[in-house]
């Protein structure tokens, strides 16, 4: 059986990291945002004296996973890898064999980061690749940023 990644590199190409999602660090983003949210509510629930006010937080919760559709993202992530070369940063998804998407190193104007879960390469054709999830995303910025600037 041939090697996936070796099957979607160009010639002459040297594969640097390959990056997958973690469920830990996304549990990591959750636990973030409960903790951001039960803290903006505690004065609403301290304010209305009613023992049975603290049922807020956990709805709350319930509606950031469900509502705002959290828990899809990590879905919509989970099957996604990431593939940087010395010459291009890919995304690939593994359910998709035509979900393959490839962002030059050259091309790359900005790298945005999200915290510690997210960050947005954006092309100079504003093409956007999202890394989510992945473990070492500010190491993954640096050597990003390095290559771009062709020092790597």
């Amino acid at each position: 059986m041939a090697d996936p990644v070796a099957d979607i590199l160009d010639p002459g190409e040297t594969l640097r990291a390959t990056f997958r999602p973690s469920f830990r660090i996304y549990l990591q983003r959750e636990l973030f945002v409960v903790v951001l949210t039960a803290v903006a509510f505690a004065p609403l629930v301290l304010y209305l004296d009613e023992p049975r006010a603290w049922v807020i937080l956990p709805l709350v919760m319930l509606v950031d996973l469900f509502v705002f559709d959290n828990l899809g993202d990590w879905r919509r992530n989970r099957t996604l890898n990431w593939v940087l070369t010395d010459k291009r940063l890919l995304q690939v998804d593994t359910q998709d064999p035509l979900g393959l998407r490839a962002l030059p190193i050259a091309e790359i104007a900005r790298l945005r980061r999200l915290m510690w879960w997210r960050l947005f390469v954006v092309g100079e054709e504003r093409e956007i690749i999202e890394i989510a999830y992945v473990r070492g995303l500010p190491a993954l910025r640096h050597d990003l940023a390095r290559l771009r600037e062709g020092t790597a």
